[in-house]
């Protein structure tokens, strides 16, 4: 059976797919789309979450930044041990293990119970996220990878919006909780497909530097911890930079490491991650407290401010899916740069306009973020892989896919810390709009230093 669908799989037409080509790919997209999807499922419920499980701003804040830290810190050795274990194994056991965080998530009953389930679920969308672009690329050839290829990156645009949507749904009409159930159903029926029609690959020979990941997900933790929730914050960043520390020296030391150090040598890529890193933080900002204004200042429902941000999710995916024709006509560096300057003013206009608690207002900031934020994205994945060995490809992926991550999770950590003081939804709104802007800025500087100097090829 397995000869038969290896024969089926490595068939040369490439204008049509193969049922198991088929099946595969479904399970790729839909396992690619659960992970972006718990991302965003959580923002349109969290107003009844804190009232429900007594959330404080800090713990809500952490119900995000738990499943960001593990989604980040695991991604990098996910795509190493389906590599060495074989994908259909990993991309089983990643389901299960995010199964099973979903269903924990969805019965906690306190803070520590959900943050301490969302981590968990985090670690298996880390390792199901490299694994489900390696079953495509490992599957599918020549003209038709690209294709499938360009189907995850939509898919993966879509799951965002998708889940601010279901989110909002369940928390009006049923319970947030309803949004984690039914991932326990669906990674079920996943596996039982997955083990019937997944070949088992040949494994390779190799070993993960246990040593570098762990090192690499203290020290994350930690910075987070320190700027948000840590009783001693001075002590916890000392220890986190000592961490960053030891874990570059240890990058430095180990045959195959987790973060090989080659890829910080080219200044474009290395701005791609610091920038993505900086883009990130600033746009969580933006993800995470728009809907909460939109809830407690506008007084609208979790269904209808979901439905009040689907014209920025719809403007979102249009843009990412043309941003490459623009790539093309322009180049690189000008389309990224726009992006940069478009986000930034578009959070300085929602910041400004916070106080006024006006929809139409709100969206002429919304709708911008949406242009600079899929011009942004697409650009800068585009900087991270320029001039980079194969061998380490999947490194450098990897890499940005992290800094993108851990972004997500130091900005939470950052909004929380600068508005913990603050009580009104409007003025806590529009200081993360603000700090967002500075974050933006930043960023901008290193893409004008670094990446427009560089001549484009």
């Amino acid at each position: 059976m397995d000869k038969q669908i290896k024969d089926v799989i490595s068939t040369q037409n490439q204008d049509t797919m193969t049922r198991v080509q088929k099946i595969v790919l479904a399970l790729a997209l839909i396992g690619a789309f659960l992970g972006v999807l718990d991302t965003s499922i959580v923002y349109t419920g969290t107003v009844k979450m804190a009232a429900q499980l007594q959330l404080n701003a800090g713990a809500l804040s952490w119900v995000q930044v738990a499943y960001a830290l593990t989604y980040a810190g695991f991604m990098l050795v996910g795509g190493k041990l389906g590599d060495i274990y074989g994908r259909k194994v990993l991309f089983i056991t990643s389901l299960i293990i995010f199964g099973l965080g979903s269903l924990a998530v969805g019965a906690a009953t306190n803070a520590t119970m959900i943050i301490s389930f969302r981590a968990f679920q985090g670690i298996g969308a880390a390792i199901l996220a490299p694994n489900c672009l390696a079953l495509l690329t490992d599957t599918f050839k020549g003209p038709t990878r690209q294709k499938v290829i360009g189907y995850y990156a939509s898919v993966i645009g879509a799951g965002a919006a998708v889940g601010l949507v279901i989110g909002g749904f369940f928390a009006t009409f049923a319970s947030w909780r309803v949004g984690f159930y039914i991932n326990g159903p669906i990674a079920l029926i996943m596996v039982v497909i997955a083990s019937r029609v997944l070949v088992s690959a040949q494994t390779h020979t190799g070993h993960i530097d246990w040593l570098g990941t762990v090192l690499s997900i203290l020290a994350m933790t930690s910075i987070s911890y320190g700027l948000d929730g840590s009783p001693w914050p001075i002590p916890t960043i000392i220890l986190s930079l000592l961490l960053w520390v030891a874990f570059i020296f240890s990058q430095a030391r180990v045959a195959q490491p987790t973060m090989p150090l080659e890829i910080f040598k080219d200044r474009e890529r290395m701005a791609s991650y610091l920038s993505s890193l900086l883009f990130s933080a600033a746009g969580i900002g933006f993800w995470f407290y728009t809907p909460q204004y939109m809830q407690g200042a506008l007084g609208l429902s979790a269904f209808v401010t979901a439905l009040g941000m689907v014209p920025m999710a719809i403007l979102l995916f249009v843009v990412a899916v043309r941003a490459r024709n623009l790539v093309a006509r322009l180049g690189n560096a000008k389309v990224m740069v726009s992006g940069f300057v478009i986000v930034l003013l578009s959070l300085a206009e929602l910041g400004a306009v916070a106080l006024f608690a006006n929809y139409w207002l709100l969206l002429i900031g919304t709708l911008g973020f949406a242009v600079g934020f899929a011009l942004a994205f697409a650009t800068l994945a585009n900087s991270g892989l320029v001039r980079i060995r194969p061998a380490v490809s999947g490194a450098a992926s990897g890499v940005y896919n992290t800094a993108r991550q851990f972004g997500g999770a130091l900005g939470l950590a950052i909004f929380a810390a600068f508005t913990s003081q603050v009580t009104k939804i409007a003025a806590v709104f529009s200081q993360a709009m603000f700090i967002g802007v500075a974050l933006t800025a930043v960023g901008l500087g290193l893409v004008l230093a670094l990446i427009v100097p560089v001549k484009e090829k």
